[in-house]
């Protein structure tokens, strides 16, 4: 039976890396939780330490939000069960190869997880939302929606999509109690994957590196405050500047430059990975959870 008493938050992609981040900093701030992340990626172990940490309400729910019918049911499940005033999407993967190297599977699956579902989740949730006050929505994008990224490719042009989709929808509703936000970080320390593309780049580039707990403070720190866009970091503000500043043309090219180096130092790792049958993201015994792989 739902409590209207009890208001909670919701986060896809909460089993590790931003997504977990976030879980905990929310729990530190005793909101209660909804989490959802794939099968098999140690969610129930993290509800249970929440809530033995915490002394907070934290419910989970194992899913693929690749498949559409999953996201509905999860919609359904949600909001028939929980009064929901924060929604913060996560969940979503990336990476860097040839765009003639990914398998049309992978392509398919960045596009469903990070553009599908998180546009079908919000516009399921929102009738919910707009039922609390206040409430918030914290789309997770990234400084790469700022620029087309060679050896990226699809990852920044869905990032792109979230960025002016919650600018849009912001504008929407800015007459209502529902708050957008949308988070542009820059590289984040979470898996090992992201640590050795991370670890590819210049020195200059690694002077953007934060933790997924330094970015999930200061993302809801600004989003409570109803923050439009959050860019966390000095360094990131300053990139994020400058990407808007010069030509198109110029990002390309230096945008060539650090991902043609980031690809051949890890050319040989994503090509296994590519190999197999199914996503890394989506292999239970790698514990690859989507929101590892952003960055």
């Amino acid at each position: 039976m739902k409590d209207p008493n009890s208001q909670y938050t919701l986060i896809t992609g909460a089993s590790t890396g931003l997504g977990k981040a976030f879980a905990l900093e929310c729990a530190h701030r005793k909101m209660n939780l909804v989490l959802s992340a794939l099968p098999n990626e140690n969610l129930e172990d993290l509800t249970r330490q929440l809530r033995q940490n915490h002394g907070i309400k934290v419910f989970y729910k194992e899913t693929d939000l690749t498949n559409r019918v999953a996201v509905e049911e999860f919609a359904q499940w949600a909001t028939s069960n929980f009064s929901i005033n924060i929604l913060i999407n996560n969940a979503g993967i990336g990476g860097t190869q040839h765009f003639i190297d990914s398998t049309t599977t992978y392509l398919d699956d960045m596009i469903q997880l990070n553009i599908r579902a998180m546009t079908l989740l919000t516009r399921l949730l929102l009738p919910s939302l707009k039922q609390q006050t206040p409430a918030h929505i914290l789309n997770v994008s990234s400084l790469a929606a700022f620029s087309p990224v060679p050896y990226k490719t699809i990852y920044p042009a869905s990032k792109a999509f979230i960025h002016h989709f919650s600018r849009g929808l912001e504008a929407e509703l800015q007459d209502t109690n529902v708050r957008v936000s949308v988070l542009n970080p820059g590289p984040i320390m979470t898996n090992s994957d992201v640590c050795k593309r991370i670890d590819a780049q210049s020195s200059y580039v690694k002077l953007s590196i934060m933790t997924p707990e330094q970015v999930a403070q200061i993302a809801l720190k600004k989003m409570l405050r109803g923050k439009s866009v959050i860019i966390p970091g000095l360094m990131n503000r300053i990139n994020a500047f400058f990407i808007r500043l010069v030509p198109v043309n110029f990002r390309i090219f230096v945008g060539t430059q650090i991902f043609k180096r980031e690809n051949r130092k890890t050319r040989n790792y994503e090509g296994t990975r590519n190999r197999s049958k199914q996503p890394a993201w989506k292999q239970p015994d790698q514990k690859a959870a989507a929101s590892r792989l952003q960055g």
